[in-house]
């Protein structure tokens, strides 16, 4: 009997040795393929559908402001205009001015103009020519030529008051609001991915501790079946082995389930199909990065890089710049016309072009709200409300963008810590499970004690998977907050 009976420690020593090899094995699970965060994140920012819209709304914003540059250089146009009228009076007066006639006219122009950009007008210089001729059965008007070779003039709706400057600060915050997104639009892709990445990450974790459970939950059932035979363990030690077997059993099955559907999101995401993902074995940085940065310089380089605080810039100017105008049409509002140049009218074209004349044309409007009925002084008002309103909205952005930005930092710094000292549980907790794992073959604790250090271990290793996520996901929004990399 006594040799019986150590043959039997020695095999739930070797059971149980077998046991704590599998599960530091299945921990490993090396396998030839990986995927690692660097590279997952990477995938998603070159082939998910939302980075495709985030590069497009760039470029169409891009291409936008090089137009916009464009106009602003010097534009040569040509304009052709043929024009052809019939006009038709009353036949029963016998009036001139009244009688029928067909109009068949015709004018080009060669216009090369530039904005002046210091000025808020636009000066030009060309040459044009008209052609017009009359038919009727009645007249007897010739055709008429009207040449000018040479003309320049400059115009300018409103003086005092330059639209380009405020186009150019306006077109010069969108495009840097524009490049802000996209690249928020990058790091929030960063950051979904490293969510739905240690979804898996933790699920996978999990999947393994409860195999290792059932593993070893069968293999104590197995060994005290074989006490029970030579009468070394009670019925309700027996059963209980029994009932934490099954529980393991259901626990591996619930865990296979969050397993597959966090692998299915993530394989949404990355546009992977899912049968290869689940033959890449997920690596991500086993030791926490270091945050250089202090909460006050969070906070400017997440205000700087903020795609809705520039945004909101945007429109604060263009605000301001409809705020001004309005102040400038409250009083005399003068517009100018001038233009110089070389001109003639013959009926016949070579001495429409040869006898030119030098000509002279100005022509400057006053325009004064002598009574408007407040239309001009309400206008002002409006875009005074709307500039306090806009200046309001940013401050209110500024304001939560700051709260989040230290609300994660002393989370990343929090989780960071957490899980420093997780890692560390889960060391004690292997080897406080080893040791009881040992003390239970050689009989020295119950099943109640090695179970309870089993529970602990379930627990530290949970605890730590819930850090590892938190951290991760912590730190990519962090980033995605501040814009650094």
């Amino acid at each position: 009997m006594i040799c019986k009976i150590g043959f039997r420690h020695g095999m739930l020593r070797l059971l149980l040795f077998a046991v704590i090899v599998n599960c530091q094995l299945s921990i490993v699970n090396c396998k030839a393929q990986s995927l690692s965060l660097d590279e997952a994140i990477s995938h998603a920012q070159d082939s998910t559908i939302i980075a495709f819209q985030s590069r497009q709304e760039y470029n169409y914003h891009t291409l936008h402001y090089d137009e916009f540059l464009a106009l602003r250089k010097p534009q040569l146009n040509l304009r052709v205009a043929p024009n052809y009228y019939r006009l038709l009076s009353d036949l029963s007066r016998d009036y001139v001015y009244l009688r029928n006639y067909d109009n068949l006219s015709a004018a080009a122009s060669v216009t090369l103009s530039q904005k002046m950009l210091n000025w808020g007008g636009e000066a030009y210089i060309g040459s044009q020519a008209v052609w017009s001729e009359y038919f009727s059965s009645k007249s007897n008007e010739a055709r008429q030529f009207v040449a000018a070779p040479l003309l320049v003039g400059y115009r300018q709706t409103l003086l005092g008051y330059n639209p380009y400057r405020w186009e150019k600060a306006v077109q010069d915050q969108r495009l840097k609001a524009a490049r802000q997104q996209h690249q928020y639009d990058m790091n929030s892709i960063a950051e979904e991915v490293t969510r739905r990445f240690f979804r898996l990450v933790c699920c996978q974790g999990q999947v393994d501790m409860y195999r290792r459970n059932l593993q070893t939950a069968d293999t104590l059932y197995a060994i005290a079946r074989e006490k029970a035979s030579i009468l070394m363990v009670t019925m309700a030690e027996l059963r209980s082995l029994e009932l934490q077997r099954v529980n393991a059993a259901n626990a591996l099955a619930i865990a296979r389930t969050a397993e597959e559907d966090a692998r299915t999101r993530l394989a949404s995401f990355l546009r992977l199909d899912g049968d290869r993902l689940a033959t890449l074995h997920l690596q991500f940085p086993q030791e926490p990065k270091a945050i250089m940065l202090t909460a006050a310089e969070a906070v400017g380089l997440a205000l700087a890089n903020s795609p809705a605080c520039q945004h909101l810039i945007a429109e604060l100017t263009e605000s301001r710049h409809q705020e001004q105008k309005a102040r400038k049409e409250q009083g005399v509002n003068v517009s100018l016309d001038v233009n110089v140049g070389m001109q003639q009218v013959d009926n016949v074209v070579g001495r429409a072009i040869r006898d030119q004349r030098l000509y002279a044309l100005g022509a400057v409007t006053f325009s004064v709200p002598l009574i408007d009925h407040g239309a001009a002084r309400s206008r002002h008002a409006a875009a005074q409300a709307w500039v306090e309103r806009e200046e309001s909205a940013l401050d209110e952005a500024a304001r939560k963008l700051s709260e989040d930005v230290a609300t994660t930092l002393h989370n990343i710094n929090t989780y960071r810590q957490l899980l420093e000292r997780t890692t560390q549980a889960v060391a004690m907790a292997d080897e406080v499970f080893h040791l009881n794992a040992e003390n239970y073959a050689n009989g020295l604790c119950d099943i109640n004690t090695y179970t309870l250090a089993q529970n602990r271990r379930d627990e530290a290793y949970n605890q730590y998977l819930s850090a590892l996520e938190k951290y991760w996901t912590t730190y990519y929004h962090l980033q995605t907050l501040t814009g650094t990399n």
